[in-house]
């Protein structure tokens, strides 16, 4: 047996060991990439951050309520895309789009139930919500990136 033939038959043994392992064989990294791309846990935490930043922002004088809300959306997304690794666009954009969905509906209920004006306040909120949101996941991934690469 030449040295080549070893070298495939221990490739062909180190290939059979991973399939076995794996389970799945050929199709394990499919099912790993099929599997379900929200996570709930991620959720939580971008609407905790969601609210807590925009109650915090909110707290800076002269800034219109519904202003503070979508500002602290970023802000709460940008945190949560730089301190995590993992991607979370699907959790962040659907937190932030309940978030200033909830807060536009709040403060503006008088008009949204007398004027029969919810749904535009609604969804003027949700885009503005999404928006907010992923523009600032995407920019706290960004900054984490250049942090975290090799000059």
């Amino acid at each position: 047996m030449s040295a080549t033939d070893e070298l495939l038959a221990e490739r062909d043994d180190r290939e059979e060991a991973t399939e076995s392992s794996d389970g799945g064989g050929r199709l394990s990294g499919v099912r790993s990439r099929l599997r379900s791309p929200f996570s709930l846990r991620a959720f939580l935490v971008a609407l905790l951050l969601s609210v807590v930043a925009s109650a915090a922002v909110g707290l800076v004088p002269f800034l219109p309520g519904s202003v503070a809300t979508v500002a602290g959306v970023f802000v709460g997304a940008f945190a949560l895309g730089l301190v995590r690794a993992k991607r979370a666009y699907l959790e962040t954009a659907l937190a932030g789009t309940a978030v200033v969905t909830v807060a536009a509906l709040t403060q503006f209920f008088l008009v949204s139930v007398v004027g029969n004006v919810g749904i535009p306040v609604a969804a003027a909120g949700a885009g503005a919500g999404l928006l907010a949101a992923l523009l600032g996941h995407y920019f706290g991934r960004d900054l984490r990136a250049g942090l975290t690469r090799d000059l």
